[in-house]
């Protein structure tokens, strides 16, 4: 498990066991993803001797594997399945592998074909409450033991005939004339000796107090749902490749195969994506189940490889995903951003749904991308840490000023007076005075005066701040190409780790196309 497979950086590599966890890569059109990351971590795991299952959504991709098996040296591993030159019966398969007790899970592998048929159109539909869901099972669950007591057997043709002729109404199940036309009357009367009373009771409950007394619409509704979708495989390319023989099996990969599914959703349109769903979910099932094996079945590391994943994502993926680390699986989804994946997975819990697939991906690798949405997610996918922003400030100022007075002052001033006394003889004297002033003055000055300043300040500030700016990965990841010298460079990150190179659970990591 702590067996190298590429080589990150200088210091840091990419193991066994954390391919096990699971690789999500995201990138734009054009940003390198499946000629770089993608490219590097395929060859990489066929050297390793893995087997896989890859599925196809462009028509050039098998053309890409028969490359990558040439690179590796493992062309004689690669399986290809274009529809047409193998055949898996997925209903007998599932039976042959489990006996009676494997009817649920047949009920469940159709249910996965209704949603991978919902899934596949042009304008995805919802998924609606789970009244669809449950009263589907429910039917299937009703009708999937009284063909197998019946005939030993299951087909799709068998349960569409089969829920085709069920009763409408009470008085139609009674009714002699739907008794001797209708197959599912003929059905329960040769399985009734099988069935048990128990089990026919439980059975023939359904289909009278459940069943029949539906409102028409419902009915009819469900019905046609699940045999429109159902019908697909009884026509076309897809009645050869599931309800005929079967000559190609999941486990294949067990022993090194490496299946490609030449079904391209590009070309195939919605049988493709529904043919590719299915098997998808057959495999991921065969992987959970391995451990219960012998040695020689469960020690090969294995994968499931989706470029333009948003294709063949279910409700099943996150389930697999939390699990799959156990049976020594990997696996690796290439996709543009993460509204590809929302407007793939509808339903009003569409995101919460993407959300809980990608949190089980241990590894993610984003390149370079305009999605803001996804731009952000990897910014906070990546954290925060404590980021010092250093402040400055300068200033300069200069002051002058200039003076000058003048004044001038003059006073001017006279006085005069007379008197005079008597003495004793009688006599008068007298005496006379007179006096003048005079002044002037002046005075002036100037003055001039000036000055100079100059300050400078230095500081720093501590904040939480995204490790790498959302902006950052729409501009400085290389995207390959001439202009490039055909390096692809992405941000690899990985939950728990920390990378030597880098200090952090993330790692700035270059590939060659």
């Amino acid at each position: 498990m702590d067996s190298a497979l590429l080589r990150l950086s200088s210091n840091d590599v990419f193991t066994v066991r954390d391919a096990c966890q699971g690789v999500a890569v995201f990138g734009s059109i054009g940003s390198g993803k499946t000629s770089g990351s993608g490219q590097a971590l395929a060859t990489a795991y066929l050297r390793a001797g893995f087997g896989g299952l890859v599925l196809c959504a462009k028509p050039d991709e098998v053309t890409l594997w028969r490359r990558y098996a040439a690179m590796s040296g493992r062309q004689a591993s690669l399986i290809e399945w274009n529809g047409a030159n193998h055949g898996f019966n997925f209903v007998t398969y599932e039976l042959a592998r489990q006996g009676s007790a494997g009817l649920n899970s047949v009920v469940e592998c159709l249910l996965r074909v209704v949603e991978a048929a919902r899934l596949a159109g042009p304008t995805p539909g919802r998924s609606g409450d789970s009244f669809w869901e449950d009263t589907t099972r429910q039917l299937l669950r009703n009708t999937i033991p009284v063909l197998y007591a019946a005939y030993r057997s299951i087909s799709i043709p068998q349960i569409c005939e089969f829920v085709r002729s069920a009763p409408r109404s009470l008085q139609e199940m009674d009714d002699e004339g739907w008794q001797s036309r209708s197959f599912m009357f003929a059905t329960f009367a040769k399985a009734g000796p099988q069935i048990g009373p128990e089990a026919g009771r439980m059975l023939l409950g359904y289909w009278r107090g459940d069943f029949a007394v539906l409102d028409s619409k419902t009915r009819g509704n469900i019905v046609t749902s699940l045999t429109t979708t159902l019908d697909r495989f009884n026509h076309g390319w897809l009645a050869p490749a599931f309800c005929g023989q079967t000559t190609l099996v999941p486990e294949l990969c067990f022993h090194g195969a490496l299946i490609v599914l030449d079904m391209p959703a590009l070309t195939r349109n919605e049988d493709g994506i529904i043919a590719q769903q299915l098997f998808k979910y057959m495999w991921q099932r065969a992987v959970l189940s391995r451990n219960a094996l012998d040695a020689g079945q469960r020690d090969r590391p294995v994968f499931l490889w989706a470029d333009e994943a948003q294709y063949f994502v279910n409700s099943y993926d996150a389930e697999f995903q939390s699990t799959c680390r156990t049976s020594r699986a990997s696996t690796v989804y290439l996709s543009q951003s993460l509204p590809t994946y929302y407007a793939r997975m509808q339903g009003e819990n569409a995101r919460d749904r993407v959300h809980h697939l990608l949190g089980n991906f241990g590894t993610k690798i984003f390149h370079s991308n305009a999605c803001p949405e996804t731009n952000e997610w990897a910014a906070r996918t990546l954290g925060r840490v404590l980021k010092r922003r250093e402040t400055y400030n300068e200033t300069d100022g200069s002051s002058t000023s200039y003076g000058m007075n003048r004044g001038s002052n003059v006073n001017r001033g006279s006085q005069s007076g007379n008197g005079g006394s008597s003495g004793p003889d009688g006599r008068t004297s007298g005496s006379w005075n007179y006096g003048n002033s005079y002044g002037t003055g002046e005075s002036w000055g100037e003055q001039r005066g000036g000055g100079t300043s100059t300050g400078k300040s230095y500081g720093y500030s501590e904040q939480m701040d995204h490790l790498i700016e959302p902006a950052q990965f729409g501009r400085m990841l290389k995207t390959g190409g001439p202009a490039n010298g055909n390096r692809v460079s992405a941000v690899w990150y990985q939950a728990g780790r920390s990378f030597t190179d880098s200090g952090s659970n993330m790692l700035l990591t270059t590939f060659a196309q």
